[in-house]
């Protein structure tokens, strides 16, 4: 049964939207601000070097110049649009940590805080979107994971579900309604639940919220 880092990436292998971890923004940036002032003194250096290149009629050193590149502000571009952690999954990976009947991690060196605190400026995830269905892994037992079209699905179902039933609702409660006050308040407030159904179960913007609740 492995132990610290091991059982900790043996959790992650297997469900990547616990593969969390922090981006080093800070690190990264003072790395390029140590790269930078470090280029700066070489940069007249290289371009005497790419000068006599081009100039020494040997074909190999003629095309130097045109094949280099910063390559860490492109690995640093790449992190920094890496998307931050769900803070469900990131709650998940603590509870799962620090729990006796399931990870049981506890980590002892200087890194050992990083889970601690959800800091999404600071922690990236490398899988954020992924869902749980059943895991009978005895080294990730008490996990659930799920299908994420079937999530998707459901909701969906459950959404147009709901939506039908305030509208027939409304329909049928109008019908039994007599006093014109009492037809105007279930109005508004089937209207309300309405909007809110849409707003909780669908990803859609708030003006086609309103157009849909309008009509």
């Amino acid at each position: 049964m492995p132990t610290g880092y091991a059982r900790l990436a043996s959790l992650m292998g297997a469900h990547p939207e616990t593969a969390i971890v922090r981006r080093f923004g800070s690190l990264n940036t003072l790395n390029l601000l140590y790269l930078q002032a470090e280029l700066t003194d070489l940069e007249n250096a290289l371009q005497k070097e790419a000068k006599a290149d081009a100039e020494s009629g040997h074909l190999d050193r003629t095309l130097y110049s045109q094949g280099w590149q910063n390559q860490a502000l492109h690995l640093q571009h790449k992190i920094a649009k890496i998307g931050p952690p769900n803070r469900q999954d990131f709650e998940f990976l603590q509870r799962w940590m620090s729990s006796p009947s399931m990870g049981n991690v506890y980590l002892l060196g200087a890194d050992s805080d990083i889970w601690e605190i959800f800091d999404p400026a600071e922690l990236v995830a490398l899988y954020p979107d992924m869902a749980r269905k059943p895991d009978a892994s005895a080294i990730h037992g008490d996990i659930a994971r799920y299908s994420q079209g079937g999530v998707e699905r459901m909701c969906t179902v459950v959404g147009t579900v709901l939506g039908s039933l305030l509208l027939v609702g409304s329909i049928l409660v109008l019908y039994s309604v007599g006093s014109m006050e009492m037809r105007l308040m279930t109005i508004g407030i089937f209207t309300s639940a309405f909007s809110l159904s849409l707003c909780l179960l669908t990803n859609g913007r708030m003006v086609e919220v309103f157009s849909a609740t309008a009509a």
